[in-house]
Parts: C-alpha cells; sequence; structure tokens
C-alpha cells in the first residue's frame, strides 16, 4: 500500500502541473490578442464627429416649367489643367489607406504632395484616426518624384524606414 501512494502523488502533482501550464499558455494567448486586436472608436468617439460636422441645408430646386422649352444641354468643358492623379503609394511610408486620406484633401499628385503645408497634412492624418503617422519626408520625397529624379528617390528610400529616418 505504501508503494501505490507515492505514485498516486506523482501521478496528480503532473496532472496538475500540466492543467497549470495550459492555463498560462491561454492567458498568454488572450493577452496578446487583446493588445493586437484593432481598436473601434467608442460611441463617445462618433458622437463627437457627429457633432462637429452640421448637416448641409438642403439645396434649393428650381421648379420645371411645363410651357417652356428646356436649354440644350451641353457637355461641360474640359478641365484644360486636368492632371492624371499619380501613384502616390510610391512614396515610402504612404500606404492605400493614407493615400485616400490625401486624396480626400485634394492632394492627387506628387507636385501637390511636394507643394502641400506639413500642419494641413498631419491634420488630415489626425483627422482620418492615425496621429502617430509622420509625413515629414513625404513632401521631400513627393518633390524629387515630381521632379522625375527616381535615381535620387530610390537613394532617399534606402535610408527610410516607414517614411521615416531609420536610426
Amino acid at each position: 500500500m505504501m508503494l501505490i501512494y507515492p505514485r498516486a502523488a506523482s501521478v496528480w502533482s503532473t496532472i496538475l502541473w500540466l492543467l497549470i501550464i495550459i492555463l498560462l499558455i491561454l492567458l498568454v494567448l488572450y493577452l496578446v490578442w487583446l493588445f493586437t486586436r484593432k481598436r473601434k472608436k467608442g460611441a463617445a468617439g462618433r458622437a463627437e464627429a457627429a457633432a462637429e460636422a452640421p448637416p448641409a441645408p438642403p439645396a434649393e430646386v428650381a421648379p420645371i416649367s411645363l410651357a417652356e422649352p428646356s436649354p440644350e444641354v451641353t457637355a461641360p468643358a474640359p478641365a484644360a489643367a486636368e492632371v492624371p492623379p499619380d501613384d502616390l503609394t510610391r512614396i515610402e511610408g504612404i500606404g492605400p489607406k493614407v493615400a485616400q486620406v490625401l486624396n480626400s484633401i485634394g492632394i492627387t499628385t506628387f507636385a501637390a504632395l511636394a507643394n502641400a503645408d506639413y500642419t494641413k497634412v498631419k491634420q488630415a492624418l489626425t483627422d482620418a484616426g492615425w496621429p502617430y503617422m509622420d509625413p515629414t519626408t513625404w513632401i521631400e520625397q513627393a518633390r524629387l518624384a515630381a521632379e522625375g529624379k527616381w535615381e535620387e528617390l530610390a537613394a532617399l528610400q534606402e535610408q527610410l524606414k516607414g517614411g521615416r529616418q531609420a536610426a
């Protein structure tokens, strides 16, 4: 009888240690998930955004008269200096989502980004929920791209990591 008891105790202690290890692994996995998931804006953030932008007043519509003929509809004249948009994602640190933010504030070309005001770009990024993004080097990269200096741009981008000067 004495020989069985120590074996039973060692079996139960082994099972207990295995359970503790499994629980610790699950706890670590939960913490990793908790800190790496994307955070959504809360109801307070949405309420602030809704309070900042008042609704636009309704547009006035001219009444249509059936008695008078409608004027001939002509196509609008094309803009003389309409420039096709550049692929802003060629700038180190700008991805598709950031390019959409820049497009929303009227920056669609390398030249427009090169001439952009830093504070305007930074404010647009902050408003989009990316206050940590730093557009410091984007303007210099855009200037090189607008001037067609692709070799110099590549050399500059070799020194950057995520659009920032590598330490």
